[in-house]
Parts: structure tokens; sequence; C-alpha cells
């Protein structure tokens, strides 16, 4: 699963990385992002064009009666997000890019469980595949996002069995454009990664600061 990420782009890197125009809000720095929290990401507007908008994690159906289930909504498993009731209409036709510059994953080890930080080598950002959704009218209107997950691969199964969908460039516009099927985001990318050991300041979401990316013996 991917239930932390950093998130700290210029919006210049955004606007290149897309191909999009630069946002007219300056991109919050997500050095700890947690879930309900809210992050830029690219998407479709209704003539086409890339746009980014900010958007809270945690995706929230059109039919949901509450935005709580937004909290056990952070991922999407790419094998079944077809079908499932929360994701399939997303899917059909509103996805979206999630920039990042990396996620956090919890090894288990006989010590208790060990922070990873993990990017692409070479330190780029890169992007998640997304879903995004609104929820409510009027002033109580939200628009919410989900992030894609398939089986990690073999580079990062010691860590973890999941890992976040990474895109490739060359990926984003069939994937905005809902032409990318399931079964494609169910393999993962080749990478290759960098995975670096940080510290407990990690665990707790209200340490939102580039502390957290300190690499640790281990």
């Amino acid at each position: 699963m991917c239930g932390r990420f950093t998130q700290v782009v210029k919006a210049s890197e955004l606007a290149a990385l897309y191909g999009a125009a630069a946002p007219d809000i300056a991109p919050p720095a997500r050095w700890n992002g947690a879930p309900t929290q809210a992050f830029l990401a690219c998407r479709l507007d209704a003539e086409g064009r890339r746009v980014l908008s900010l958007l809270r994690w945690g995706l929230v159906p059109s039919w949901a009666r509450d935005r709580a289930i937004g909290n056990r909504l952070i991922n999407a498993r790419s094998e079944t997000v077809a079908e499932k009731p929360a994701f399939r209409a997303a899917f059909r036709s509103r996805r979206c890019l999630v920039p990042a510059n990396g996620w956090f994953e919890w090894r288990r080890t006989p010590a208790g469980k060990a922070p990873y930080w993990i990017s692409l080598a070479g330190g780029r950002p890169f992007s998640f595949a997304g879903l995004w959704e609104a929820w409510g009218e009027g002033e109580s209107r939200m628009e919410s996002f989900t992030v894609l997950t398939c089986p990690a691969g073999e580079a990062l199964a010691p860590v973890h069995p999941r890992q976040p969908v990474v895109l490739a460039p060359e990926e984003y516009g069939s994937w905005l454009a809902a032409e990318t099927p399931a079964s494609r985001v169910q393999a993962p990318h080749p990478g290759p990664f960098a995975l670096r050991r940080v510290g407990a300041l990690v665990n707790h979401a209200r340490n939102d600061v580039p502390e957290v990316l300190r690499p640790v013996q281990g």
C-alpha cells in the first residue's frame, strides 16, 4: 500500500512534467504527506486540457453519505479497481496523475517496523496513477483522490508486498484519457528505485519536515 508520500515540487517542475500550465496556487510542501491532506494532481478539464488541482487524499465516492469513508480509500488495488463500486466510475472517466518525489513504507523486522523512503534512482519527480471524485454540492463540495497499487516488484518486495503504480511519462496521456485497461497497471514499474532507511520521525504525520528524509544506519 501507500500511506505516506513526499510531494515537494516547484510549480515550474510540474508544468514541465505534465505539459500543463503552472498552477495559480503555490504547491504545499509535503515531506511526510498523509491521508486527508491536500496534494496537487494533474487531470483533464472539460476541454481535455491538462490542469493541476488541489485534491484531498482519500477518495470519497459521489454516493457516499459521509466523507469519512475517504479515510479508508487512500489506495485502490489495480487488480480490482475496474469492478469495485467505490472506484469503477472514477476508473472509467476520472483519472489523475499524482506527482511525488518518493513514498514511505515500513518493513517488518524482529525489532519492529523499520521505515524506508523509496524514490526513483536519480531523484527526479515521478507520477502515481490516481483516480479522483467529487462529493457534495455548493460550499460542501470536495474533490478527492486515491492512489493505485500493484504487487511489488522484486526490488521492493522485501520491504512490502505492494507498491504504488508508477507511470512512465509516455503513459501519462493514455492514462488520463482513460484508454489504459486495468491489466496494464498490474505490473510494477521496473525502476530502478533507491531505498533509504529513515528514522522514527516519519512515524507521526505531524512531523511534516525535511528531516524525515534523513538517512539512518540499519
